[in-house]
């Protein structure tokens, strides 16, 4: 087993790694490693193989790599690591089908990107956030900021679960209240009706859809227009708040999400 103290054992800032088999080309500054862990602090990184160019500040790990942090389990089959003059790791990008794993929530995406100062974790690529029991979390990218436990949902940010869906724009979602703001123009889709709005608050603990106006509801054969409105999707229930009216004729209205 080898043990390369990459940046000098002085630096605090460097990382250390670990193999059983170092291939060490000094005057090119390249380094390449078989059974690879490396240890940046309470972050370990694990892979088959490693290729580090050091005037570069890059590393490639591939066969399938796995790194275990306190923003929780990232694996994917190949991983970049970036890295300053003083072997400072600064971004790590796990690409080929990236899955992050923190408690019961996991985050897929085809590019996975993680800053390891702040703990941000950005999803590209077809980004899905799956939560328990049942909530589906999918946008063109997603920012999961794992110590504030928020996550930003680029457009089209669509949330769904087995009772309906609704998608707006962009989206900040709060995993610890499981709440979601989503700007619009916004669509959703219930048992108790579908339609549009400007804007909307969904409370998943609660199974409440807050939407502000100007709000359309397709209920039966009828539109309601109002300028707020209230859906207790589970319920099966709508509540209209000030003006309001209904009209009982066709009208084009979202037939998505």
């Amino acid at each position: 087993m080898l043990v390369a103290a990459v940046a000098g054992a002085a630096h605090a800032a460097s990382f250390v790694i670990t193999s059983q088999d170092l291939e060490l080309d000094a005057q090119r500054g390249v380094l390449r490693a078989r059974d690879v862990r490396i240890t940046d602090g309470p972050r370990i990184l694990t892979a088959p193989r490693l290729f580090l160019q050091r005037d570069a500040g890059l590393g490639t790990l591939e066969g399938g790599v796995r790194v275990v942090g306190p923003e929780g389990e990232l694996r994917a089959p190949v991983l970049q690591i970036h890295f300053t003059r003083s072997m400072e790791l600064t971004r790590l990008e796990a690409t080929g089908g990236a899955r992050f794993v923190s408690e019961d929530r996991v985050l897929s995406a085809s590019r996975l990107t993680l800053d390891p100062k702040t703990g941000a974790l950005t999803g590209e690529g077809g980004p899905r956030l799956a939560v328990p029991p049942d909530l589906v979390v999918t946008g063109s990218r997603m920012v999961y900021r794992s110590r504030q436990q928020t996550l930003y949902v680029a457009s089209p940010a669509r949330f769904e679960n087995r009772d309906g869906a609704v998608q707006g724009r962009d989206a900040e979602f709060d995993l610890r209240s499981q709440t979601g703001k989503l700007t619009g123009p916004v669509s959703f889709r219930f048992a108790a009706g579908r339609g549009a709005a400007q804007s909307a608050v969904v409370d998943f603990t609660q199974g409440r859809v807050l939407l502000a106006g100007p709000v359309r509801i397709r209920w039966r054969s009828s539109v309601i227009e109002a300028e707020q409105a209230t859906v207790w999707y589970r319920q099966g229930r709508v509540v209209v708040e000030g003006a309001s009216r209904i009209r009982v004729e066709e009208e084009d209205l979202p037939q998505r999400p």
